[in-house]
């Protein structure tokens, strides 16, 4: 069992957000997929100098194939948890989520959805 962290920051003056995780996936953007393992546990967090007032969710997608996760994660004060289930549905097996962002205080939360793998 490992902890993974993913770092959520503004992909420089857009509107859109950039990930990296501690698995060492830095794309410079939002496409990323973190790879996991059973008895995971992920946490999500802004970047230092993250560009983003506010880390606002992280919600498991309608339409995901899998359930990577064991409960939906939960947080706050920008920070947001969630372990990954023990029992493998399979390598290769993916999660679709999507991450809550604020740019500026006063603004309307703003959706992405990067996914999780099954690693083993």
């Amino acid at each position: 069992m490992a902890t993974i962290n993913i770092f959520v920051s503004r992909a420089g003056n857009s509107n859109q957000i950039k990930l990296k995780d501690s698995e060492g996936h830095n794309p410079g953007n939002d496409d990323i997929t973190t790879l996991v393992n059973p008895g995971d546990v992920i946490i999500w967090q802004l970047d230092d100098n993250s560009g983003l007032y506010s880390l606002d969710g992280v919600e498991i997608k309608g339409d995901s194939p899998y359930n990577l996760l064991s409960v939906a994660p939960t947080g706050r004060d920008n920070v947001f948890t969630a372990s990954v289930t023990r029992a493998s549905p399979g390598q290769g097996a993916i999660e679709k989520y999507k991450i809550g962002y604020t740019i500026n205080r006063g603004e309307q939360t703003q959706w992405d959805d990067p996914k999780l793998q099954m690693n083993n």
